[in-house]
């Protein structure tokens, strides 16, 4: 029977550092692959394309779901979000281990899609201002936009239960270290 790796899913609400930290984690720890979900949302200047996420047309994403390509998709904020069943298995191939970043929901759905080996560390900002800083330092988002990602900043809080770890995002240095640190406790079969 084939064998594949852990799936390790940063979550959190919205700006609350969930790429920085992947790219800190994936800067340390080599071993470890990243998983670039798929968006239909406009490309930021910062972004690379296959690198932070795949973008796509709305035709491109709609494809693919009618497909049954995604193992879970979702639209968040008038945009559409997919991950690929078929570059997770890609990237967990041959038992290697790898990072992605998705919201509560898609967890949820991606636990039971894969059953075993998906381990969960949701992210909360050190307060609601903290955050609120963060999104407005983007400098893309309209006030009415602002005020909704807040909105369901609190509803995604309340999901923090359902992941294995739960850490305060208030350095991106001590974040990693304390999610590198449980990833190698359950590698080595010290945590659940």
């Amino acid at each position: 029977m084939k064998k594949y790796g852990r799936l390790f899913v940063i979550s959190g609400p919205s700006a609350v550092g969930k790429t920085s930290t992947i790219n800190e984690i994936l800067k340390r720890n080599k071993s470890l692959q990243q998983i670039v979900t798929c968006t239909t949302r406009q490309q930021r200047k910062t972004e690379q394309s296959g690198l932070d996420y795949f973008f796509m047309t709305n035709e491109e994403f709609f494809t693919h779901k009618k497909n049954g390509d995604f193992i879970e998709c979702s639209e968040i904020y008038g945009n559409s979000y997919g991950i690929l069943l078929a570059h997770v298995k890609e990237k967990l191939d041959n038992e290697k281990d790898a990072l992605l970043a998705a919201n509560w929901e898609g967890f949820l759905k991606i636990k039971k899609a894969l059953d075993s080996n998906v381990y969960g560390f949701f992210l909360i900002p050190s307060s609601l201002k903290d955050l609120e800083l963060r999104i407005k330092s983007r400098g893309t988002e309209l006030q009415s936009v602002l005020d909704r990602r807040l909105e369901l900043a609190r509803e995604d809080m309340k999901h923090s239960d359902i992941f294995n770890f739960c850490f305060e995002n208030s350095s991106l240095a001590k974040t990693a270290d304390n999610i590198l640190k449980q990833i190698d406790m359950i590698r080595s079969g010290r945590s659940r």
